[in-house]
């Protein structure tokens, strides 16, 4: 949804007036999507990117670069100036960008955003497009069994399991052996066993594979625990780099 500022000086260049096609489709789309320019102003936002950032309208932002109005997503002055340079490093490399953007404090989940250059008529970039879709989950198992992928949680499903329970089950079903567990969580493998045995007992199974469905059928085969939260962003290019 594109809506004018009241101020002329705000408003985008001639160049950079998006075409209706354009923008009628995104607004009907449930990705968040945003155009903005070479000076990282948006210059389109539509109404899922405003229910991400915790705004009440486009108007909150068009024509506006991240420091100059307060979004959830924006914890401390950090954040906008990576997000900047970001946008710099795809409109001057004309190349994409592919982010992990985690954010346990506003959003339940965490999600991918990717970021391409904005092309003109003359092919000259005139900014930066930016999608974003939240982290499934989806396995070969899932996909025999027919299920449908399922957003990554930030937050446990239920109060069943505590968190330091929940820390062994998500190493384990990723298939980690007891002593990988151990090694992450700094634990000997007989005690990762033995809280392992617990938790069968407290689910009323006696085998992995029962145990394994329980947490599917309470969606914490989903959920990212806390201590593996090691920072809000990770970019993607050649190799995994972490962006602190």
């Amino acid at each position: 949804m594109t809506i004018s500022n009241n101020d002329p000086s705000l408003a985008p260049s001639k160049e950079l007036i998006l075409p209706k096609m354009l923008t009628r489709t995104l607004d009907q789309l449930p990705e968040p999507y945003a155009i903005k320019d070479l000076s990282s102003r948006y210059i389109y936002a539509n109404l899922a990117l405003v229910k991400l950032t915790g705004l009440r309208s486009p108007d909150d932002m068009l024509y506006k670069r991240e420091y100059e109005f307060q979004s959830r997503l924006m914890e401390n002055e950090t954040v906008v100036n990576e997000w900047q340079n970001q946008d710099r490093i795809v409109a001057n490399g004309r190349k994409p960008l592919t982010m992990l953007e985690i954010h346990p404090e506003a959003v339940e989940f965490p999600y991918i955003v990717r970021k391409v250059p904005f092309y003109d008529d003359n092919n000259n970039c005139a900014g930066v497009i930016t999608y974003s879709k939240n982290l499934e989950v989806f396995t070969l198992k899932d996909f025999a069994k027919g299920n449908t992928p399922g957003s990554l949680l930030l937050s446990k499903p239920d109060d069943f399991f505590s968190e330091k329970e929940c820390e062994i089950i998500f190493l384990k079903l990723q298939g980690m052996t007891s002593k990988e567990v151990g090694n992450r969580l700094h634990l000997s493998p007989r005690t990762v066993d033995n809280r392992l045995m617990r938790l069968y007992d407290k689910v009323g199974v006696n085998h992995f594979d029962d145990f394994s469905e329980f947490c599917e059928q309470r969606d914490y085969n989903r959920y990212l625990p806390k201590k593996f939260i090691l920072q809000q962003k990770v970019t993607f290019e050649k190799k995994l780099n972490r962006v602190r």
